[in-house]
């Protein structure tokens, strides 16, 4: 990101009689402005254009002509809580929480009415001046930016209630911080972008809608215009997606552009620059993408479902059908309404960015549907998964590795080697090189139409030696890991079962004690395997069918030859599912790829999955990495 900057540099906000500088000159507070000529525009009164009223007059004249209007624009309903679309702060400080209750009250108009009258007034006046003497000693982070935002849309709804002197101070104030919002830049905390796009955009473009008769304040859009603009294209990868480092401040950034495009058509003006308004559309899709099947953002099961007036009017400003659409299969009618126009085909479900470093496996957008998102930001992967509406597992991907009883650490990122979509299966390979140049190959394949989900995690050790590689992922809240009595595999289950679990490459009897297991200790999934050679595959198959999972369910690891010689693991391996009716086979070369046999099958090719129709013996291809 070109723009950034780090809150914790600013002692505190500069004074108000410390003006920026504009064009060499000293740019006056409004207040002091405003008794000159050249302050008002056309559309204010003739009487004020002469700029020949005191301050505290011409603020008596100004709200006593001013046309009311919907301070967040009429596309979006005040009593919706705009501001609150988000939680941009856990806890508000107090005198903020005071501004935000009042512009409740002030978004119905039976409520501003009262904000004349004596009690509510003296309670108006107290909490402006309040959050005055509080904010002036604030840092600017997104308490402050919360703040002056619900400060702005107060005084836009009510402004007319302030005196004169207080409505000037918070005027001042609030340009003043808008203006020196422009210089700064944001760093690398979530926060910071957050709180630099709320002041130096969403904030000058506020006050240039709610003052637009006063000339400097309706200069404030262009620079506005600029910072927002900026974030958009700076922080995403040109289709709407953020970096896997900054998941966090998707919903936050979307909610304060989409009160920003609310406001710009209003004023029918463009918030943004093209570029930005593509990147605005693309955004909209990207959040209903990462969106899990409760509302919630996938990969931050703590997150707060959609507020349903923030989606109606994402939705509506970015007016694209397929979207509507989309939003309709996934959250329902009743959430998204019935106003938007939906078009009759979604668009594409998975996505990938390497540039982002996440990747999103779906086989649809119905909640129903399978959902596999993964961020391999750095050396550590996450995943969650989603089926028929229930998160099976979510959380960091842990993996401990040894070769010859020494530890083996990560020294690399992950990388990611291939990834493929079509209409059978969503597919994700990541690689991981650790010490001495042992690595990890990562396999994560979803098949859309045949409901199951392949993991698997391929140690190569680089040399023949005992080998013992162990993976982790979480399991979802609630769920809980039924292992069989006399063998390996599991049912996962919340109430009712969820899918079943099978460690393919472990001996399905429990009697057979070799190589490792498979366990959900500490609402836990664990694969363990130990074995002499050069790699180790551990593969888990998840059945995600849950009326499947229940039927009886078998595995076998497949003899691989070539050249009417059998091959060791080292070499490839192999293996056979079945569940209920339905059945799998899946290859994979460990090393240089050979024309090798499996099950009567002839491949040359990298890895091969397919599905097995018995008793026929026909396969019908799912995926294949020729190499």
């Amino acid at each position: 990101m070109s723009t950034t900057f780090d809150p914790t540099e600013e002692a505190g906000l500069l004074s108000l009689e410390a003006a920026p500088h504009a064009n060499g000159k000293l740019d006056p507070p409004p207040s002091q402005a405003a008794t000159r000529a050249g302050f008002w525009r056309n559309a204010a009164s003739a009487v004020l254009k002469k700029g020949k009223q005191p301050a505290h007059e011409a603020w008596l004249v100004y709200w006593g002509e001013r046309k009311p209007r919907p301070t967040f624009g009429p596309k979006v309903c005040a009593k919706s809580k705009p501001l609150q679309w988000t939680p941009l702060v856990a806890n508000p400080v107090g005198p903020t929480q005071k501004l935000l209750a009042l512009l409740d009250l002030a978004g119905d108009e039976a409520e501003a009415a009262k904000f004349a009258k004596s009690k509510r007034n003296k309670e108006l006046q107290a909490a402006v001046s309040d959050w005055l003497a509080a904010a002036k000693r604030a840092p600017a982070d997104l308490q402050l930016a919360l703040g002056a935002l619900a400060a702005a849309h107060l005084l836009g709804a009510v402004g007319g209630a302030l005196s004169a002197d207080l409505g000037w101070k918070l005027v001042d104030f609030l340009t003043d911080l808008a203006r020196h919002a422009q210089g700064w830049n944001p760093d690398a905390s979530d926060d910071s972008l957050v709180a630099q796009q709320l002041l130096a955009g969403e904030l000058p473009l506020t006050l240039s809608y709610i003052l637009d008769e006063m000339k400097p304040l309706h200069a404030l859009r262009a620079p506005a215009r600029e910072a927002l603009s900026e974030g958009l294209v700076e922080l995403h990868n040109g289709e709407g997606l953020p970096r896997g480092a900054r998941r966090a401040t998707l919903r936050p950034l979307l909610a304060c552009w989409t009160r920003c495009a609310a406001i710009a058509a209003a004023d029918k003006q463009r918030p943004f620059n093209s570029k930005a308004i593509r990147q605005y559309h693309q955004l909209v899709r990207q959040a209903l993408r990462w969106t899990a099947p409760n509302g919630a953002e996938l990969l931050r099961p703590e997150t707060n479902a959609w507020q349903p007036e923030f989606l109606q009017a994402a939705l509506l400003l970015s007016d694209k059908k397929k979207d509507v659409a989309a939003a309709r299969a996934l959250l329902g009618k009743k959430l998204v309404g019935k106003d938007l126009a939906a078009g009759e085909k979604t668009p594409d479900a998975p996505y990938h960015c390497d540039w982002a470093r996440l990747g999103l496996l779906r086989s649809g957008w119905s909640a129903d549907d399978a959902v596999i998102a993964v961020d391999y930001t750095g050396d550590r992967v996450e995943l969650e998964a989603c089926a028929e509406g229930r998160r099976l597992l979510g959380g960091v991907w842990k993996t401990e590795s040894r070769v010859d009883g020494v530890k083996i650490e990560a020294t690399e990122e992950w990388e990611e080697t291939c990834w493929f979509s079509d209409r059978d299966v969503d597919y994700l390979e990541l690689t991981q090189i650790l010490d001495n140049g042992v690595r990890i190959d990562r396999q994560i394949m979803l098949a859309r139409r045949d409901q199951f989900l392949y993991l698997c995690d391929h140690f190569y050790g680089g040399k023949e030696a005992t080998l013992e590689h162990t993976w982790q992922l979480p399991l979802g809240p609630a769920v809980l890991f039924c292992g069989e009595g006399e063998t390996r595999d599991a049912l996962l289950v919340d109430g009712k079962p969820l899918a079943r679990v099978m460690p393919l490459a472990l001996p399905e009897w429990r009697i057979d004690p070799r190589v490792g297991e498979l366990t959900g200790d500490g609402n836990t999934l664990t694969v363990s395997q130990k074995v002499v050679g050069r790699s180790v595959a551990c593969p888990v198959f998840i059945d995600l069918n849950a009326e499947r999972s229940t039927n009886a369910s078998t595995w076998r690891q497949l003899t691989v030859a070539e050249g009417l010689e059998i091959k060791t693991t080292d070499v490839a391996v192999s293996y056979r599912v079945q569940s209920g009716t339905d059945q799998w086979v899946f290859y994979r070369s460990q090393g240089p790829r050979g024309n090798r046999t499996f099950m009567g099958q002839n491949t040359s090719s990298e890895c091969y999955i397919a599905r097995f129709t018995a008793p026929s013996g026909e396969v019908e291809e799912l995926m294949e990495i020729e190499g």
